[in-house]
């Protein structure tokens, strides 16, 4: 997220919509991704930013997301995993296909509250809590 610009986090509600594109509500592990790219060649993830999914594919030995300039690696995988929560380290920062070029100018998306989404947004506020990113968020106040 170190890679973010100040205009891609300058609109309201930016940084939540960046954060839920990042976010599987379903459980995933390394090996669980690996082996569906595998087998499928794409597998199409939803996110919590509805309606987009994110695209996952095998590319070089590894699961790659998105397309093109805007597509990251899993590069540092399984960095905690519980049996209902996995973090998986990617080496970008990922936007829907449409955003790619102007992140700017994308529509802000209601996200509709799920119990499992509960879960994953208190996961994700500690995880910004750890790296003094928490106060960007107005979701994790």
């Amino acid at each position: 997220m170190a890679k973010l610009t100040t205009d891609q986090l300058s609109d309201p509600g930016a940084p939540e919509q960046i954060m839920y594109y990042h976010l599987i509500p379903e459980y995933q592990t390394e090996e669980s991704m690996y082996n569906s790219v595998r087998r499928f060649g794409k597998v199409n993830y939803d996110t919590l930013r509805l309606p987009h999914k994110v695209v996952a594919e095998e590319a070089d030995g590894s699961v790659k997301f998105g397309h093109g300039e805007g597509s990251a690696y899993l590069f540092d995988p399984d960095i905690y995993t519980d049996g209902r929560i996995s973090v998986q380290g990617i080496d970008g920062v990922l936007f829907p296909p449409e955003e790619s070029k102007a992140p700017k100018a994308a529509p802000v998306a209601k996200i509709v509250s799920k119990p499992r989404r509960g879960k994953l947004l208190e996961m994700t506020c500690t995880m910004l809590g750890v790296v003094g990113q928490d106060s960007r968020f107005s979701t994790c106040h």
